[in-house]
């Protein structure tokens, strides 16, 4: 940390003073200053006084102590107060090297919010803000604000992140498990509920008979299945595909152990009601457990690589503007 500037010992000193004029006065004291910047308690009450209201209700309504909704309202503000540091931090290298972008990308912002928040009505907007307390000054203020903020993290991150195809054979190899595609069977399945019918075991029997004699298993299911009917009983997820862990394990057993085309016998399977569900399943196709090969998830793993060395370059960047800068924090 540098030495403080003279205007920041001002600050500092001011700050103090505003510290001993009690909770009424808070909105006037400073929270931090940041070189010759100040985040003022103002600029941190904006971003959690709807979360404090919410805890003082809370605690009025018993459902948390008055120490619990201090202690949550003091971590609250120290990380909106870390988050507005850094975007003070993040606004001055923006002017520091001599950035300067265009009006029109403002503009567009601008209208984008518009559009995103308030269906393309200002007049909207303008209610809004008004009954918030928020001057539309300070809303393009916040709107360039985040828009440089955007963009210093990707100039940076892009400046310093390579990936290289060593770095993503690396990683493959490092989480081949990852990308394992496990045993898998194309499965129908003819369930009937308890509740179905008053003779459950004997319909399922002669569903059974049916099956046996040749009659076409999903012609069976959309007559007689209570699990996707209209669907000739195909496992609904993965387009009919199930895998062993998106079975109960009595039905995976059956199910992986046949052979395409083949069709079980009568399962019958204990229902949180009482009395015992049926089921016969028949399998249609099988595949067996493979690893994705690279070529087809190069580019996944590639763009997981970027967002791991970009939050670990932006962070390191953070923490350069941090030692180069003289903060004092007073919340």
């Amino acid at each position: 940390m540098i030495p403080p500037t003279p205007l920041a010992l001002v600050f500092a000193f001011w700050c103090l003073l505003a510290s001993s004029w009690g909770q009424n006065s808070i909105n006037n004291g400073v929270a931090a200053v940041i070189n010759s910047e100040a985040i003022t308690f103002r600029d941190v009450l904006a971003q959690t006084q709807m979360e404090e209201d919410d805890l003082k209700n809370q605690q009025q309504a018993g459902k948390i102590t008055d120490d619990e909704r201090k202690a949550r309202i003091r971590e609250r503000r120290k990380t909106v107060l870390d988050s507005l540091i850094e975007t003070r931090l993040i606004i001055q290298d923006y002017k520091k090297k001599g950035y300067n972008f265009p009006a029109y990308y403002f503009d567009r912002e601008e209208r984008q919010r518009v559009r995103d928040q308030f269906g393309g009505d200002r007049q909207a907007l303008v209610k809004t803000l008004e009954e918030r307390g928020i001057t539309m000054a300070d809303w393009k203020k916040n709107i360039q604000e985040t828009f440089i903020v955007q963009q210093m993290r990707q100039i940076n991150a892009k400046r310093f992140i390579t990936i290289s195809p060593h770095m993503i054979e690396e990683y493959y190899q490092n989480h081949i498990r990852d990308f394992l595609q496990p045993d898998r069977v194309k499965l129908r399945m003819i369930y009937l509920a308890p509740e179905s019918s008053t003779e459950v075991e004997a319909q399922a029997k002669e569903v059974l008979a049916q099956v046996e004699s040749g009659v076409d298993f999903a012609v069976l299911a959309k007559k007689y299945s209570d699990y996707n009917r209209a669907g000739g009983g195909l496992f609904m997820d993965q387009g009919g595909w199930a895998e062993r862990e998106g079975l109960k394990s009595e039905l995976a057993d059956v199910a992986f152990s046949l052979r395409p085309g083949q069709a079980s016998g009568i399962l019958t399977l204990p229902s949180a009601k009482g009395p015992p569900a049926y089921y016969l399943l028949q399998v249609e196709e099988v595949k067996k457990a493979t690893v994705t090969p690279l070529s087809s998830i190069r580019d996944a793993i590639e763009s997981t690589l970027v967002a791991a060395e970009s939050e670990k370059v932006q962070k390191e960047w953070i923490e350069r503007l941090k030692r180069d800068a003289y903060i004092e924090r007073f919340l």
